[in-house]
């Protein structure tokens, strides 16, 4: 599918940032990738100086503080379980995307029993700055013996980026019994006094297009969530026989309640049954006219393919278990004006592109939350 016009500029001649290394954890894939822009500050160099192992901050290069991207990883083969376990390593950055240094180990590991609720693997982390407390929500999927896993928001904590505490599933109607889930992603701020958390539900017997990006409330981050149900659904796209969408990136505050959201778009393409295409979408949710009962009054403009697979790097699947004609984006920040996407290609490594902020609102306000593909057709939320 062809981009919108919007102009998006990939990073590093559209080349991964991170790719595969070793024989161990990170051998097969490294992907999914989220980022948090640390500016200098007295709070900030106290982080940074941890992370770069440094006693002071004497470097030229450091001047606009640091990017600290978090990435998914897996093994080429991992021996003794149904899939390559996930892990979720780290590597720091300079704003410009030099490479200050990758960590060797993992920041967060999958527990020892497969059958624990992260055990069969930490997946696909967002992590969200509240306050002076790091939280980074991931997908932990266990094995449950029988043929099938469980997958399940978890969150886990740190205040300094390199430590993290698990805190396990959150709790509430988002997770078991009640239901399977992915794409937990927290807001960066309470709103009227209560968290919100974007994610998405869903069953085995569900068809893709009822996976949808759902919204839920809570008075604390473990929770109890409540969900107040679904807020954006998948266009019917007639290039498709399937279409469905998940929750990206942090919400970026834009003032007034009002958050730049950038989310993912799944596919599965006519002219070919068995092909997939992941592109991105953004929109502006709009929390002045909130309600419980109809969540959804919150997407305000919609605006959608933002980005579609376009390189090698994106269009092609190296790996066994990848996905070919994929972008993925679990990771964004803005920096100097522009909003800085960090996204997974081809199921398989970690790259960045970036976006005019002002141009990207403009546009998006020009927009509403109609179908893009089926004229005088709207979306059926």
């Amino acid at each position: 599918m062809k981009p919108y016009r919007l102009p998006v500029q990939r990073i590093n001649d559209g080349k991964p940032i991170i790719t595969p290394q070793g024989s161990a954890w990170e051998s097969g894939v490294t992907f999914n990738a989220t980022a948090i822009y640390l500016p200098r500050s007295e709070k900030n160099d106290a982080i940074i100086l941890k992370l770069l192992g440094l006693k002071e901050i004497s470097d030229k290069k450091l001047d606009d503080g640091v990017v600290a991207i978090f990435y998914r990883a897996r093994p080429k083969q991992d021996p003794g379980y149904r899939w390559s376990r996930s892990y979720i390593g780290l590597a720091i950055f300079t704003p410009m995307f030099e490479l200050l240094k990758r960590f060797p180990e993992p920041i967060l590991s999958p527990a020892n029993k497969v059958t624990a609720y992260d055990g069969l693997g930490v997946e696909d982390p967002r992590i969200t700055r509240i306050d002076d407390t790091f939280y980074c929500v991931y997908c932990g999927v266990a094995d449950k013996l029988n043929g099938d896993y469980q997958a399940s928001i978890c969150l886990a904590r740190s205040t300094d980026l390199f430590t993290w505490e698990k805190l396990g599933p959150v709790q509430g109607e988002v997770n078991f019994p009640h239901i399977k889930n992915k794409d937990g992603v927290l807001f960066p701020e309470k709103i009227e006094g209560k968290y919100f958390l974007l994610h998405r539900p869903y069953h085995n017997e569900l068809p893709l297009s009822d996976f949808s990006i759902h919204l839920a409330m809570a008075d604390s981050l473990p929770g109890v969530w409540k969900n107040c149900g679904e807020i954006l659904h998948s266009f019917i796209n007639p290039e498709c026989c399937d279409s469905w969408v998940g929750a990206g990136s942090v919400p970026i505050p834009i003032g007034d309640k009002k958050y730049l959201v950038i989310y993912h778009i799944g596919n599965f393409l006519k002219k070919d049954k068995n092909l997939r295409e992941y592109d991105l979408g953004a929109a502006i949710f709009d929390f002045n006219n909130f309600s419980e009962k109809q969540p959804a009054v919150i997407v305000d403009k919609r605006l959608e393919p933002l980005m579609v697979p376009e390189t090698k790097w994106e269009i092609e699947a190296p790996y066994s278990d990848s996905v070919a004609n994929v972008v993925f984006i679990c990771g964004s920040y803005e920096y100097k004006g522009d909003i800085y996407l960090i996204y997974g290609g081809g199921d398989t490594y970690t790259l960045a592109a970036k976006v005019n902020k002002q141009v990207l609102l403009e546009e998006l306000q020009k927009s509403d939350s109609t179908n893009p593909y089926i004229k005088n057709k709207t979306n059926f939320l």
